[in-house]
């Protein structure tokens, strides 16, 4: 359940399992979090140091300006992108 190439698509689908499940406005940031990739977590966990609360809206905002950022193929797309080739000897 993570929201890949299309952030938009996968909140509508989140919002329907929300629905089907009768899950409180409060509780869907808590589950959703448990579904994302690593990059995804990073930013989130950065949302949560900036925030004191983090409400659905504001964590579906920041994961489509998340997206549309790693997009455009910013420094901070580039920055969580880093992967390790070879060993580290």
């Amino acid at each position: 359940m993570v929201y890949g190439k299309d952030p938009v698509n996968w909140i509508l689908q989140m919002e329907k399992y929300f629905d089907l499940h009768g899950v409180p406005l409060l509780q869907k940031v808590r589950i959703t979090s448990n579904y994302l990739e690593p990059n995804q977590f990073l930013c989130y966990k950065g949302l949560c140091s900036r925030k004191p609360l983090v409400t659905w809206s504001i964590f579906m905002e920041e994961m489509i300006t998340h997206y549309e950022d790693t997009k455009r193929n910013t420094l901070f797309s580039k920055l969580i992108n880093i992967k390790q080739k070879g060993s580290m000897d």
